[in-house]
């Protein structure tokens, strides 16, 4: 039997005209510079070409997963968010605060600038109200002050004896704090 397969003949078809049969035995050769120079109208046989194989598909197999059951919670887990929940409610009261705060700025500013210009108003008035000029008329009209002239001797009366007024709290530089220490230590030790 395998000598009958030997000597079979197979033929190759394109579509379904049959070609020149080969013979499984005779592997391909490539025709010799001999051949072809003396004119040999002998056509080989092509190899026969061999199907490609395809990888084959192997089916999807999902992998075997334990699922784990659902646990407690974790305390720390509750810890971290009320912590977070805390931080968030303080983060929107002090941003409420906050935008309280500038309106009362907004709001101080205004009657700042309001209250300086009030302020201008009443210095004008008031330097108004001491006018010099005015009164020098005055106390020279009533006879009270008199202009000094060239030929006025001016005598100045120290007959009485000297008096000293202190005023409780008056004093400026060093003296004022050392008077306002000892003050402060004798309230301490009192």
């Amino acid at each position: 039997m395998a000598e009958q397969r030997r000597n079979s003949r197979r033929y190759r078809t394109y579509g379904n005209v049959a070609y020149q049969p080969e013979f499984e035995q005779e592997p391909y050769r490539a025709p010799s510079r001999r051949g072809v120079q003396a004119g040999n109208p002998v056509r080989r046989p092509e190899p026969p070409r061999r199907p490609q194989s395809r990888p084959r598909k192997r089916p999807a197999v999902r992998p075997n997963i334990q699922v784990r059951s659902q646990s407690a919670v974790a305390p720390f887990a509750v810890v971290g968010l009320f912590a977070v929940l805390v931080c968030t409610l303080l983060l929107v009261v002090s941003s409420a605060q906050l935008a309280v705060m500038n309106n009362e700025i907004v709001d101080l500013r205004s009657s700042l600038a309001d209250l300086q210009d009030e302020g201008r108003v009443l210095q004008a008035k008031y330097e108004l109200e001491f006018d010099l000029e005015a009164i020098e008329r005055q106390f020279l009209s009533n006879g009270a002050m008199v202009r000094m002239g060239m030929g006025h001797t001016v005598y100045l009366d120290l007959s009485a004896a000297d008096s000293v007024v202190y005023y409780d709290g008056a004093g400026e530089g060093l003296s004022a704090l050392l008077q306002k220490a000892e003050n402060f230590l004798s309230d301490l030790l009192s």
